[in-house]
């Protein structure tokens, strides 16, 4: 059988079996963008870590993933890979141990509760009452996907200033919502719609 010739459902399909080879076609064909796209918010032994942890959950829970049509295993990969920044930036890492990627992703529990468009006003009024420097670097961010090294460039400022203020802009965003009684899922599915628009 010819693996590389096999949708992304199919070979899901064959990696439910157990199936290792299929495993690693479907890891090779999505490992360079999810690399890539981590790369665009972390350093690249970061990067390739949590690469490797959205895939060894991936066939973690290789029985438990649902697809219904070509295309959606890789916006999951993705979205996973978005989380696994995010969580690293707010710390939410430590705190929620057991939550799993796609358990998370596969979750209604929140998204019921606050529509998109809630969910975007929401964040746009927190990130207003940053202080004006942290405002623009999370915006460059976020809204204009500039890496960490093109926001350090444009500022004249260091890559790791550029690290701490977003660090602290998603700590204090996050505080703020957690008084608001929503809780972490709420600010994590808001930075997920948000830097996926």
């Amino acid at each position: 059988m010819d693996f590389q010739q096999l949708s992304d459902a199919a070979l899901l399909q064959s990696i439910r079996g157990d199936d290792a080879t299929a495993f690693k076609v479907l890891y090779d064909r999505y490992w360079e963008s999810l690399y890539l796209k981590a790369c665009k918010r972390v350093d690249k032994d970061e990067a390739k870590d949590m690469v490797q942890e959205v895939m060894t959950t991936l066939w973690r829970r290789r029985n438990d993933i649902v697809v219904h049509e070509d295309g959606q295993i890789g916006r999951y990969l993705h979205t996973a890979i978005k989380y696994r920044v995010i969580s690293h930036y707010a710390y939410l890492s430590n705190e929620i141990p057991n939550t799993d990627l796609f358990t998370a992703l596969n979750s209604q529990e929140v998204a019921n509760n606050l529509e998109a468009k809630e969910l975007s006003e929401l964040l746009e009024q927190e990130i207003n009452r940053l202080p004006a420097r942290m405002q623009q670097i999370f915006r460059m961010s976020r809204e204009d996907d500039f890496s960490i090294a093109d926001i350090a460039r444009q500022l004249n400022l260091s890559e790791q200033t550029i690290k701490n203020q977003l660090t602290e802009a998603l700590r204090r965003i996050r505080e703020s919502i957690k008084q608001k009684d929503y809780g972490d899922w709420v600010f994590l599915l808001i930075l997920l719609y948000y830097s996926s628009h």
